[in-house]
């Protein structure tokens, strides 16, 4: 019985590793820009998640790149202030629309955020689509680990091994005491009684 604990044990273990918790923690940028790819009138999230001291005051900066988003350095065409809740985070809605004064190109880019405060500076940035064309290096921010595509495959995958692990140890428990009871009714059971 010792051994089942130990497998379930180590089955567990792997479907929380590639959970999309795990994977996100280790690649999420701060802020988290929730949906990650949109077009002129989208609406996207920028929530700042951990970090960040209750109470302070982040100035979020918005501006508009065709290229190397993490590079950009200003000039920023949107500022807003938000204030930190008491559980450390915030969040800030965006609709991408002329009234933002951004830029928007009739070619994708990027639309960056940079959050700052007196205690942390942070830079995530949203991928700007012009009729389904992306601009160079999207890929890179789309697949950080909080889009919709890591989730769809990592969470099935954990229930899967999940899944598997419990099984194959149902299979085996009811193998061993059929083993058993076959032994007990043949009168050759050495096992404890």
């Amino acid at each position: 019985m010792k051994w089942i604990g130990t497998i379930l044990a180590f089955v567990f273990a792997l479907s929380w590793a590639f959970s999309p918790h795990m994977a996100s923690a280790q690649e999420e940028r701060d802020p988290l820009i929730s949906p990650q790819v949109g077009e002129r009138g989208s609406r996207f999230q920028i929530v700042g998640q951990f970090g960040w001291t209750p109470g302070e005051q982040v100035a979020l900066s918005i501006g508009f790149v065709q290229a190397q988003p993490f590079a950009f350095d200003g000039p920023f065409a949107f500022e807003q202030e938000v204030t930190v809740l008491r559980d450390g985070t915030w969040s800030f809605p965006v609709v991408l629309n002329d009234a933002l004064g951004l830029p928007l190109a009739g070619d994708p880019g990027y639309v960056v955020v940079r959050a700052q405060s007196p205690s942390k500076t942070a830079t995530n940035a949203f991928v700007y689509t012009v009729d389904g064309r992306t601009p160079v290096g999207a890929e890179q921010i789309a697949d950080l680990g909080f889009g919709p595509g890591f989730a769809n495959v990592a969470l099935p995958l954990g229930i899967a091994l999940f899944a598997l692990g419990i099984g194959s140890l149902l299979i085996v428990s009811g193998e061993l005491r059929r083993r058993d009871a076959t032994l007990l009714g043949a009168g050759r059971y050495t096992g404890p009684s």
